[in-house]
This record gives C-alpha cells, structure tokens and sequence, in this order.
C-alpha cells in the first residue's frame, strides 16, 4: 500500500526516494525491483520518479553514489594526537562496520548492485576508492614525516587500493555473519595494511620504524 503523499522540497523528495530505493535494493536482487514499486510505496506518481531519475538503472545509480557519501563522511576519524597509524587504521574500519551495522539496507545495496561490469557504477565505486587511498595515503605521508619518492608512493598506493578490496571484503563478510567480532575485524585489517606497507621496497626509515614498532 502506497503512502499518503506529503508535500517535500524536491531535495528531500530525492532523499526520501534515495532512502527508501537503498532499503528496497538491500532486500531484493536489482532485477527483482521494479520503479514503480518504489514510487507507489513512497506515495508519489509514476511521472515525479521519473523526474527524478530517467529510469531504474539511473536510479540505482543515485543510490549507490548516495550511499558512498554517507560512508564517506561516517569513515572520516581525523587522528588524535599522539594517535599510532596502526589506531587510525583500526578506528577507519570499526566506523566501516558500525555503519554497516546502522544502515544495513545502504551496505547491501551497494555490495551487490548489478555487479562491477556497469561501466556507471564502476565510475562511481573508482571516485570512492581515489577518496579513500588519497585519506589513507595522507596518513601514510604523516608517518612517515618526509616526501616519499614518487615510486615509492605509487607502489604505496596501490598497496592501498588492495587493501581497500580486502577490507571491503573483510566488511561484507562481518555484515553476513554478525557474530564476528568487530574488533577482530578491524585489528586484522590494520594489521594487514602494515604488514604490506613494511613490504614496499624503498619507504624511507621514519616509516619502516613507525610500522615496525605498531605491527605487533
């Protein structure tokens, strides 16, 4: 049954589409959901959802890049001072899983999405992977208290770029099975970001000595 329909501004219209689109795509399969369903269930016409997004792939679309700024701006845990890189890792992760634990519909829409192969949703998952490894490597740079060699930097931001796959990994497998520990999580995912970094070839002393005296 639809809801009665209440008058919004067109921003938070698009919100309230935006949210009730990450419940129902988090529950179902893409091609399960159909957009008049959602238009019916948050009370409005047919012809305003689709003033609002040009057709369902569209509004997936919207959806996921919604969801990407919400744990965006939930992941950033500006350092303490005195803060180990190792505490700034494991503090980035476990505000990860307590947002998956407080919009558990947002997470699993965009886990599973129609898959990596869209070239628009794949657009968007690269902006928030660049967004993420630049806040990590800023860290990095920081702990290292000098400029890194530009090699040593590429290397070090691919490291990163894997690990970000492996703890969105890490993340997606906690949100299937609850019982995990959050804790364990997030230590073994810091754990394994230094343990990688203490791998690249060349990083400069101050670097190699901060890791080495965290990756206990």
């Amino acid at each position: 049954m639809s809801e009665p329909r209440r008058r919004l501004s067109p921003d938070d219209r698009r919100n309230e589409l935006l949210a009730l689109g990450a419940e129902v795509f988090g529950q179902r399969p893409y091609d399960e959901v159909r957009i008049d369903e959602i238009a019916e269930r948050a009370g409005v016409s047919r012809a305003l959802m689709y003033h609002y997004f040009p057709d369902k792939r569209a509004f997936f679309a919207a959806v996921v890049r919604a969801e990407g700024e919400r744990l965006f701006k939930a992941t950033n845990t500006p350092p303490k001072p005195g803060q180990s890189l190792f505490d700034q890792l494991r503090e980035g992760v476990l505000a990860y899983l307590r947002y998956d634990e407080e919009h558990p519909y947002g997470a699993w829409a965009a886990y599973v999405g129609m898959g990596r192969q869209d070239p628009v949703l794949r657009g968007i998952e690269d902006v928030d992977n660049v967004r993420q490894a630049d806040r990590i490597v800023a860290r990095i740079h920081a702990a290292a208290g000098e400029e890194l060699d530009s090699k040593v930097e590429r290397d070090l931001r691919i490291t990163v770029y894997g690990w970000l796959a492996f703890t969105f990994e890490m993340c997606r497998q906690r949100l299937m099975e609850p019982s995990i520990d959050v804790d364990q999580v997030a230590a073994a995912c810091a754990h394994a970001l230094l343990d990688a970094i203490a791998r690249v070839p060349g990083i400069p002393a101050p670097l190699a000595a901060a890791v080495a005296g965290e990756h206990r």
